[in-house]
């Protein structure tokens, strides 16, 4: 009888830690994650750091999507993680994989010289766990109940924006006429601004008037917001950008290896080379 039974079958991946989602599964649809609490995370496979060095699919967000829903199984639709989850997922996923440091580059802000840092992620995800976002705000007895962008909305925001700036660059670059050049970029510009202000619009989920009726529709919310006084898209603005500044990493402080002078620095942890073994 033929043996499909393997000698390699118990060297495959154990799981490496365990993670609680920082948002407690809020916001996602059913079927998008099996559970909340101790979700299995393991190391990335070879394929997966195949993936993170194909531009195409880092640039449309298949690599990321497929490198979480490999990594924490429990996760099955990758599209549908929040931003409040996000970067302490990936996190996550580094530790497993490379360890509990990322090495970050600086130049001096004195003599300019480069260095390299080792950057803790641990630190980094207890910072993101315990953060609290906004959700609800209160704007002239208007309830606006608010929720945080889905990866997959992200990933559509920043294709937007790269192609924009790319055509800015084309049309800047080809286009001698300055009347028509400025025509050109004013129309790029403004596409943008109307893609700002439908994702602004995106997040808002209710509004209770003050007599305490609901609206849920979000063609009805858009509309609203886009055509009462500046005062509640504003302050919806704030909030959302209020939250995503919550949700970065927090500043350290770093010494230059030449002159000792100490530069106070956000690291950018860029999904291009976030998962490179380093």
């Amino acid at each position: 009888m033929e043996n499909n039974s393997s000698p390699l079958q118990k060297y495959r991946r154990q799981p490496k830690l365990y993670i609680d989602l920082p948002s407690k599964g809020q916001w996602y649809k059913q079927g998008a994650l099996e559970k909340v609490e101790e979700l299995e995370v393991y190391s990335m496979t070879a394929n997966d750091e195949i993936l993170t060095k194909t531009p195409d699919a880092l640039l449309t967000g298949n690599a990321i999507v497929k490198i979480i829903e490999n990594c924490i199984p429990s996760i099955k639709n990758a599209g549908s993680v929040t931003n409040r989850d996000l970067d302490y997922i990936l996190a996550a996923i580094r530790i497993a994989s490379y360890g509990d440091s990322i090495t970050v580059g600086h130049k001096c802000s004195q003599c300019k010289n480069e260095d390299q840092f080792a950057l803790a992620l641990q630190p980094v995800m207890d910072h993101l766990s315990s953060v609290q976002p906004v959700y609800e705000i209160k704007v002239k007895d208007f309830v606006f109940r608010l929720r945080p962008l889905l990866y997959k909305e992200m990933v559509e925001n920043q294709i937007l924006t790269t192609q924009v700036r790319r055509q800015a660059f084309e049309i800047s670059d080809s286009e001698k006429d300055i009347a028509k050049r400025t025509e050109l970029l004013n129309s790029l510009y403004e596409s943008i601004n109307d893609k700002t202000k439908k994702v602004i619009c995106s997040i808002v989920t209710e509004i209770i008037t003050p007599e305490g009726d609901s609206e849920t529709n979000p063609i009805f919310i858009e509309d609203f917001i886009l055509n009462s006084e500046g005062d509640y898209y504003d302050a919806i603005q704030k909030t959302y950008t209020g939250n995503n500044e919550k949700m970065t990493i927090p500043n350290s402080e770093i010494e230059c290896s030449e002159c000792g002078h100490v530069d106070t620095i956000r690291p950018n942890l860029d999904y291009s080379n976030f998962f490179l073994r380093r």
